[in-house]
């Protein structure tokens, strides 16, 4: 099997990230600061993974930093909203100060680790996972089984495939596509670069039909 890559690229800083606001589906675009780093993204993708193709969520803050990447490598983007961010229901737009006072029991216990979201009409950990994992395994092509049996089959082709999307998407699609039992990575910051590998040697005793993970969270090229 052929070497195949997926790049995610978590977007830009956004205006609700410095307002610490829960973000979600909505949007209210980049800050300066994250058409900074996006550009800065854009320059090394461009050198380091030119030939690429490039897919991004729909919203807005991914788009806004999937343009420059798009001229780096020369392509137009696919847009796909199964790369959302998870729907956080009423909770989206309110600042931690507001669901501590508005919702306090409820944040407590979703600061505690616990599955909450789909109580107040959002996307629930299971469901982010299950879509997120999905997506990925359909990006890296037939072998990167997300455990569904989708990703059955061979393909000798070489690809990369860069994809624009969110922290949590990132966070929770890594968790489940490479089955990971419990939460053991760390926050995905702002236009970090996340790798997933499918077909490469890797390490003695990993399964090369399995995905690896080649990179996490790195930002480097951001300083």
């Amino acid at each position: 099997m052929s070497v195949r890559r997926l790049l995610l690229v978590r977007h830009g800083e956004s205006v609700w990230n410095v307002e610490q606001r829960v973000q979600g589906h909505e949007c209210r675009g980049l800050t300066d600061a994250g058409h900074v780093q996006a550009q800065r993204t854009a320059e090394v993708i461009g050198v380091h993974f030119a030939g690429a193709t490039l897919v991004t969520s729909d919203l807005g803050r991914c788009q806004d930093t999937a343009a420059p990447i798009a001229a780096a490598l020369g392509v137009v983007p696919s847009v796909d909203p199964v790369l959302r961010e998870r729907h956080f229901g009423r909770w989206e737009g309110l600042t931690r100060e507001g669901l501590e006072l508005d919702d306090p029991g409820r944040f407590r216990r979703w600061r505690a680790g616990e599955d909450v979201i789909g109580e107040v009409g959002g996307e629930s950990d299971v469901e982010i996972r299950a879509r997120a994992a999905r997506v990925f395994a359909a990006l890296l092509g037939p072998g990167s089984d997300d455990g569904s049996g989708s990703g059955s089959g061979s393909d000798d082709a070489p690809r990369t495939v860069v994809a624009v999307t969110h922290g949590g998407t990132i966070w929770y699609g890594v968790h489940e596509l490479l089955r990971f039992a419990g939460y053991r990575l760390g926050a995905v910051h702002n236009a970090s670069l996340t790798e997933l590998v499918l077909g490469g040697r890797g390490p003695a005793g990993l399964d090369p039909e399995l995905p690896q993970l080649a990179r996490f969270n790195e930002t480097s090229h951001l300083g």
